[in-house]
C-alpha cells in the first residue's frame, strides 16, 4: 500500500459476501462489518456485537469497534479519525475475486462516507491479485497436499473403472474416495461427483451414458483440504476386447498433448508474461496440423480452483488483462493445452506446476504414459 500510495484499504462486506476475506483474515460477519487497513500498518475491524466475539480473539486487529445499531455511524467515525487522502475498494471490472461490492453496496458506501470523505476511490484489484496469485511456502505445500490425495484418489479410480460403467458410475468413484478420506470438491466445496465425459465436452455433471470398449473418457478433478485446492485432469482410454495398445492416431494425440505440456512448462520463468507462454503450445499444435486449443493453456489455483491473476492464456478479450500479467515465483499454475480433434479424439492432461526463481517445479506426478484400461 506504501508503494502504491493508497492511505486506506476498505473490506466492507455482510454474511462473508466478499471473495477475498477467507484469504485476507479468515473470519466473516453476519452483519454489515468492515475491514480497515491503513498504509501505516493499523488493523481495524467494525462489526456488529454478536460477531465480535470471534474478531477479538482471534487477535488480528489493533482495535475491534462494535456497534449495536448503527453500522454507518461507527464507519463514518473511523474513517474521519483516519482522514484518508484515498479508500481502495474491492472492485474490479475484469477480476472477479477482487471485485466483491455489489453496485448496491459501493453506492451505499459512497453516499455514507460523503460526509466525512471526499478524496479518490481507487480499486485493490492491483494489489489484492498480486496477494492473492504469489503464495507463500506455507500455502504451497498446503496445494501441495491436495494434488497428493487428488492423485491417491485417482489412482483407486483407475483400478476400479472397467467398461459397462457409466459417467455416473465412474463418478462415483471419486465421491467414496473422497468420503473415505474426509474431503470435498474443491468446485463446489461439497461431496460431489467431478467432470467426467466420453462425449459433449464441456464443464457439465457425469450423465448415464455408458462406457464402451474403444472409448476415452476424461476427468477433472479437484480437492480442497485446509481451503486450499487442486486441478488435475487425466484422459484414459479402454481397450478393445484382445487390444493391447490403442490405435495410432489415439497415441499420437496423446504425445503431442504430452509434448504440449513440456513445451508450456520450459516456456513459463519470471519476468514472461502469460500470453507468450500460452504461444508455445498454441503454435506447436498449429504446426502439427491439430486444430487450435480453444481456451487458456493455463491458470491459477490456490484458494480456488480458477485463482485470478495472471492466465497462461492469448490475448482475447476474455482472458484480458490475465493473459498480460507478468509470471512471478510463487505462483501456482496448471497446465492443460486440450485437443480436440474431429474424428472423436479428445485429450485433457492437466498438471500442476509452481513458478521458481527460474522455471518450475511439477507440483503433480507428471502423466507420461497414456493410462490404459484393460478389457474387462
Amino acid at each position: 500500500m506504501k508503494d502504491m500510495e493508497i492511505d486506506m484499504w476498505l473490506i466492507y462486506t455482510s454474511e462473508g459476501t466478499d471473495p477475498c476475506l477467507p484469504l485476507i483474515v479468515g473470519l466473516e460477519t453476519v452483519g454489515p462489518g468492515a475491514f480497515i487497513f491503513t498504509k501505516e500498518g493499523k488493523k481495524l475491524a467494525i462489526c456488529s456485537s454478536i460477531d465480535a466475539q470471534d474478531l477479538e480473539t482471534s487477535k488480528l486487529f489493533d482495535k475491534v469497534y462494535k456497534y449495536t445499531n448503527d453500522f454507518a455511524d461507527v464507519l463514518t467515525q473511523t474513517v474521519k479519525t483516519i482522514n484518508p487522502k484515498n479508500i481502495a475498494l474491492n472492485t474490479s471490472k475484469s477480476e472477479h475475486l477482487a471485485d466483491g461490492l455489489t453496485e448496491g453496496r459501493l453506492r451505499w458506501l459512497k453516499r455514507t462516507l460523503s460526509t466525512v470523505f471526499t478524496g479518490n476511490y481507487l480499486s485493490s484489484a492491483s494489489f489484492l491479485t498480486k496477494v492473492r496469485s504469489i503464495k507463500s511456502q506455507t500455502e504451497i505445500e498446503k496445494i501441495r497436499q491436495a494434488i497428493k490425495v487428488t492423485q491417491d484418489i485417482y489412482a483407486e479410480v483407475f483400478e476400479q473403472m472397467r467398461v459397462g460403467m457409466t459417467e455416473k458410475d465412474v463418478g462415483q468413484l471419486f465421491v467414496d474416495g473422497m468420503n473415505k478420506r474426509g474431503v470435498i470438491n474443491a468446485i463446489d466445496r461439497t461431496l460431489s461427483m467431478p467432470i467426467v465425459m466420453k462425449e459433449n465436452i464441456s464443464h457439465r455433471a457425469p450423465s448415464d451414458v455408458v462406457i464402451n470398449p474403444g472409448d476415452l473418457l476424461i476427468m477433472d478433478f479437484s480437492v480442497d483440504i485446509d481451503g486450499y485446492v487442486s486441478d488435475i485432469a487425466r484422459t484414459v482410454y479402454f481397450l478393445r476386447e484382445g487390444e493391447e495398445k490403442p490405435p495410432k492416431e489415439v497415441q499420437d494425440a496423446f504425445n503431442a498433448v504430452h509434448q504440449a505440456i513440456s513445451l508450456a512448462a520450459d516456456a513459463i520463468k519470471p519476468g514472461v508474461k502469460g500470453y507468450e507462454v500460452d504461444a508455445v503450445p498454441r503454435n506447436y499444435y498449429i504446426e502439427k496440423g491439430y486444430p487450435e486449443i480453444t481456451h487458456s493453456t493455463g491458470h491459477q489455483i490456490g484458494r480456488d480452483v480458477h485463482d485470478g491473476g495472471a492466465m497462461l492464456a492469448p490475448r482475447w478479450s476474455r482472458y484480458l488483462p490475465g493473459a498480460d500479467e507478468v509470471i512471478q515465483p510463487g505462483m501456482v499454475f496448471t497446465i492443460e493445452p486440450t485437443l480436440f480433434l474431429k474424428n472423436d479424439i479428445h485429450f485433457i492432461v492437466e498438471e500442476n506446476v509452481v513458478v521458481t526463481e527460474d522455471g518450475i517445479e511439477y507440483l503433480s506426478e507428471r502423466q507420461n504414459e497414456l493410462i490404459l484400461i484393460e478389457y474387462k
